[in-house]
């Protein structure tokens, strides 16, 4: 009986210990490096079609200015000057991460000074995806 409390504390212990790990230091200013976009209109609101590989097309800067272990706190600036607040958290991997904005939700992920951040548009007037390769600059 007092070994199978042992194995359950030490499986216990282990499972916390899955996400107390360490994670990359995202805090600071990230610029593209290069972009892919697609955006349209809805069947309710019909717009122009437009995909696009250029820089720009996307997110243009991401400064993440906080930070806790794997959760993040920043915000991105895009080509026509919006702004978005984003949170985020990495996966227990440390490198994949998920965010959320006012305006949808992205996945990515992090490696050697570099970060894919690719978002998804969550609003009834608009569709839009894109990924964007960041790289540390501060």
């Amino acid at each position: 009986m007092l070994t199978k409390k042992y194995i359950l504390l030490l499986l216990a212990l282990s499972t916390n210990l899955a996400y107390a790990q360490s994670y990359p230091n995202v805090r600071g200013t990230w610029e593209a490096v290069s972009a892919v976009s697609a955006s349209s209109g809805t069947e309710d609101k019909q717009a122009r079609l437009v995909l696009s590989n250029k820089k720009d097309a996307a997110i243009l800067k991401f400064v993440v200015s906080s930070q806790d272990g794997g959760a993040f706190h920043g915000e991105t600036v895009w080509r026509d000057g919006v702004k978005n607040l984003v949170v985020g958290v990495f996966h227990r991997d440390g490198k994949t991460l998920t965010s959320s904005s006012d305006v949808g939700v992205g996945t990515g992920y992090v490696a050697n000074e570099e970060m894919e951040f690719c978002s998804a548009i969550v609003v009834t007037s608009k569709n839009r995806a894109s990924c964007t390769l960041l790289k540390k600059v501060k």
